[in-house]
């Protein structure tokens, strides 16, 4: 504990700005604060606490809902508390400026839900996260911008190791992710969900795949070519059914011969 515990604490919370006014001696004994530290914290105006208050947390809002947009309204509309608890202990830690505007403060929240949240909000809160990292991830726009070029996609030749497409991300969720929301009647069943980054509007699509798709893109590694990958995923099964998918893999550019 500390000045930027107490200042956190402060700035998210009405009643920890009250203590400050009515017992400041509670409020440095609770923080373990120094007597320069409370006249530090005792100098600024009360209203500019209420202003400053209102700023950090619009501002915060703000940015986790540009990535992760129904799991907020989900959060500040049904589950105040927990959003309010969350704000507390994000807002003591700086964002590092190289990262895309709302990704920091969106990997906490994921992370802090798998703690405090329902399984379905937090299953939602980690599909959101995914779609906004891929979306931001440059190497996925470049991959993306590269299967837009491809003159015949259809004819695209299939020789040397494949590899999955940069522009892909595959995802397993306890939930029914793509059913929602609303984020409280999402299906409770484990779905498996692929996104791909495209180049042109919309910019994401998602395909919920299965066991057999999901092998098949496990074997893509970069290691193996198309007879490879299609030995190693159709043991026991039928190569014929995993060749066809694996053409269709390619035509839809998720996977690709490694450069």
């Amino acid at each position: 504990m500390g000045v930027q515990d107490a200042l956190a604490a402060m700035l998210t919370r009405e009643g920890e700005a009250a203590l400050l006014r009515e017992d400041p001696e509670r409020l440095r004994l609770r923080y373990g604060l120094s007597e320069a530290e409370l006249a530090m914290l005792a100098g600024a105006a009360a209203g500019g606490y209420r202003v400053t208050r209102a700023g950090v947390l619009g501002k915060l809002r703000s940015a986790i809902a540009t990535c992760l947009p129904e799991t907020v309204a989900e959060l500040v509309g049904g589950h105040r508390a927990l959003w309010e608890e969350f704000a507390r202990g994000v807002v003591r830690h700086p964002q590092p400026l190289e990262r895309p505007f709302g990704i920091w403060e969106s990997e906490r929240l994921a992370a802090w839900l798998a703690i405090h949240a329902t399984p379905r909000l937090t299953a939602y809160a980690r599909y959101e996260l995914a779609r906004a990292a891929l979306v931001h991830d440059r190497d996925a726009a470049l991959a993306a911008r590269e299967a837009a070029t491809m003159a015949e996609p259809g004819g695209r030749a299939v020789t040397g190791a494949l590899r999955l497409s940069a522009a892909v991300r595959i995802g397993t969720y306890t939930h029914d992710v793509t059913a929602g929301p609303p984020i409280g009647e999402l299906p409770a069943a484990a779905t498996r969900v692929l996104l791909q980054r495209r180049w042109r509007a919309p910019f994401l699509r998602a395909y919920r795949i299965g066991d057999g798709t999901a092998t098949l893109l496990a074997r893509c590694d970069g290691s193996r070519d198309a007879v490879q990958v299609i030995a190693a995923a159709a043991v026991g099964g039928d190569r014929g059914r995993a060749a066809e998918t694996l053409a269709e893999l390619v035509v839809a550019g998720l996977v690709w011969p490694r450069s």
